[in-house]
C-alpha cells in the first residue's frame, strides 16, 4: 500500500541522496542558502526546460539573462528601496530578531481569533508595534523582551568599484533588467506588441527569518516572463493566434479576496473566462498565463486538488500592482505561493523612463505608446519543492519511499544494472547505456550493491524505468526493464527500449 510522506520524510531523503545540501555546512549553517546535488540539478533543469518550452519557445517568446547586480538609482525607480521592507523587532536581551506581522498573526491565531489575525496585515508600522506590546509576547529564545517594531529593507547592499564610491545591490527580482533592456530590444528585434521576455536567474532577498527549507531562501532562482502589450489593442493575439476570453474554458479552485474577508479559505470552482468578465482576473492575457500555468503545473504531477488560484489581500499587493493572482500548491500542510501573476501596468517602464530620461515608448500600429505588462513570476526552487513533496510515498510492500515524480521532471530515464560483475555483462550494460545516450535519453548507470538495494535507491531519487542486465542479455538481446509505479517487470528486446 501506498502512504504519502510527509515533509520530514523529503528532508529526510535530500539529504540522504545528496539532492539537496545546506550551503558552506562545514563551516556551520547559513540561513536561507541551498546547494543541489546532481540528481537535484537534473531536475531543476528538467523543471526549467518545461518552462521554456511552454512560456518562451511555445508562445513565441523571447529570453534574456541580465545582471544580478545594479545600481542604486535603478532600485529607486523601481520602489524597491522605499517599498521593499518588512517589519522586524529585535530581542533587547538576546538580540534575536523577529518578523512581528508573522509573530502577531501565529499569537491571534493561537488564541483562536482569526479575525484580529487577518487584521495584522492591515496593520501599519505604527499600530504594529502597540499590538506588540499589548500582547506582550517574548523572546523565543530567552524570554526577553521585545524591541520597537522597525521597517527592515530586504535589499542585499554592495559596494561597486575599488573605492566603494558606486552604492549597488543584488537583484530581488530578475524582472527589472527585462525592463531596462526593453526599449533596445525592441529596436534591435522589431518587437510588436504583444510580446513576451523572460529569463531564468538568481534573485536576493534578506529575509529576516529564512524557513520552510526552499520556501523562504535569501538566495532563490526565478523563472519570469514579463508580457508587454498596449491595453487600447481591442484583440490579443499570441504567436499569431488570437486569444479569446470564451476560450478560457480551464477550470481551477479559486479563493477570492472577498471569502478571505469573510474568514473562510474555502475555494469555489470556476472558469477562468468567468473569473476575467467578474473582474477577479484584470484582463485576458493574464487569464492565458493562467491556463497555460495549470497545464505547467500538471506536467510536473501535481494533482489538481492540491492547487488554488488565489486573490491576494489589498494590504499583500505589491507597491506596482493593479491586481493579482497567485497560484499556490499545498506542500505539507499550508499551501505556498509558487507563481505570482502581476498586472504592473506601464508603472516600471514609466519610473525608468522618469528616473533615467529616456524614453521607453515604442510604435504600435500608429501610435506610441508606453506598454502595460503582465508579469508572471515561478519560483524554480519552491516548485522543484512542491514537486517533490507531492510525489513522496512509502511503499510499505516494498519497504522504502518511492518518488513518483511525473517522467517530465524525473532525474534520469532510465536507471541501467548489469546484474553482475561479469565481464561481458558489464561491456553489454555500457554498450546499452551508450546507445541510450545516443537517443539523448539520461541514464543512472549503478554497479555497486545488490539488485534490490540499487532498485530501491532507483526507486527513491524517482527513476521511472530500471534497466537490468543479465546472462539472457547475452544469449537472446533482451532485458528486464522495471517500472517505478508497481514494481512490475517485463521482458522486452533492446532494441525496443524507446
Amino acid at each position: 500500500m501506498m502512504k504519502k510522506e510527509g515533509i520530514d520524510a523529503l528532508v529526510n531523503l535530500c539529504s540522504r541522496r545528496g539532492i539537496l545540501l545546506p550551503s558552506y555546512e562545514i563551516y556551520g549553517e547559513l540561513a536561507g542558502f541551498y546547494d543541489y546535488g546532481p540528481i537535484g540539478v537534473s531536475i531543476r533543469h528538467r523543471i526549467e526546460g518545461l518552462w521554456r518550452d511552454m512560456f518562451i519557445t511555445g508562445m513565441g517568446n523571447m529570453e534574456v539573462f541580465t545582471s544580478i547586480i545594479g545600481p542604486s538609482i535603478m532600485f529607486e525607480a523601481s520602489g524597491h528601496l522605499s517599498t521593499f521592507t518588512d517589519p522586524i523587532s529585535k530581542c533587547e536581551k538576546c538580540g534575536a530578531t523577529y518578523r512581528v506581522d508573522k509573530l502577531l498573526q501565529a499569537y491571534f491565531e493561537g488564541k483562536g481569533d482569526t479575525k484580529r489575525a487577518n487584521e495584522v496585515l492591515k496593520m501599519g508600522i505604527e499600530d504594529l508595534d502597540k499590538a506588540l506590546r499589548e500582547s506582550g509576547i517574548k523572546c523565543e529564545k530567552c524570554g526577553g523582551n521585545l524591541g520597537r517594531a522597525v521597517n527592515f529593507n530586504l535589499m542585499m547592499g554592495t559596494d561597486i568599484g575599488p573605492l566603494g564610491n558606486v552604492k549597488g545591490f543584488l537583484r530581488p527580482e530578475t524582472a527589472q533588467g527585462i525592463f531596462t533592456d526593453f526599449k533596445k530590444l525592441a529596436r534591435a528585434y522589431g518587437i510588436k506588441l504583444p510580446m513576451g521576455i523572460g529569463q531564468v536567474g538568481k534573485a536576493f532577498r534578506n529575509e529576516i527569518s529564512p524557513r520552510k527549507i526552499l520556501i523562504r531562501m535569501r538566495e532563490f532562482s526565478q523563472m519570469e516572463l514579463e508580457f508587454f502589450f498596449d491595453p487600447g489593442d481591442k484583440a490579443l493575439y499570441i504567436d499569431g493566434s488570437e486569444i479569446k476570453t470564451a476560450n478560457l474554458s480551464k477550470e481551477v479552485n479559486f479563493l477570492s479576496r472577498e471569502v478571505q474577508e469573510g474568514g473562510s479559505q474555502d475555494c469555489s470552482k470556476a472558469k477562468i473566462s468567468e473569473l476575467i468578465a467578474s473582474g477577479l482576473v484584470p484582463n485576458t492575457l493574464m487569464g492565458y498565463l493562467m491556463q497555460n500555468e495549470a497545464d505547467f503545473l500538471s506536467s510536473l504531477g501535481i494533482a489538481e486538488d492540491k492547487i488554488r488560484y488565489r486573490q491576494p489581500m489589498k494590504e499583500e499587493l505589491p507597491h506596482y500592482s493593479k491586481g493579482n493572482i497567485d497560484v499556490e500548491v499545498l506542500i505539507g500542510s499550508d499551501y505556498e505561493e509558487v507563481i505570482g501573476n502581476a498586472y504592473r501596468t506601464d508603472f516600471d517602464l514609466q519610473n525608468h523612463q522618469k528616473y533615467s530620461k529616456e524614453d521607453m515608448s515604442i510604435v504600435n500600429g500608429d501610435s506610441k505608446v508606453v506598454p502595460h505588462v503582465v508579469e508572471a513570476s515561478f519560483g524554480l526552487d519552491r516548485l522543484f519543492w512542491a514537486a517533490m513533496s507531492n510525489s513522496l510515498y512509502n511503499d510499505d510492500k516494498r519497504g522504502w519511499d518511492v518518488l513518483l515524480l511525473s517522467k517530465k521532471v524525473a532525474p534520469y530515464d532510465y536507471a541501467v544494472f548489469p546484474l553482475q560483475k561479469d565481464d561481458k555483462i558489464m561491456a553489454k550494460a555500457k554498450e546499452i547505456d551508450s546507445r541510450l545516450k545516443s537517443m539523448k535519453l539520461s541514464t543512472f548507470f549503478g554497479q555497486s550493491g545488490s539488485i534490490g538495494k540499487r532498485y530501491a535507491r532507483a526507486d527513491e531519487i524517482g527513476i521511472p524505468n530500471a534497466i537490468t542486465v543479465d546472462y539472457q542479455t547475452l544469449e537472446d538481446d533482451t532485458v528486464t526493464v522495471r517500472n517505478i509505479n508497481d514494481a512490475s517487470q517485463i521482458r522486452i528486446k533492446v532494441g525496443d527500449i524507446k
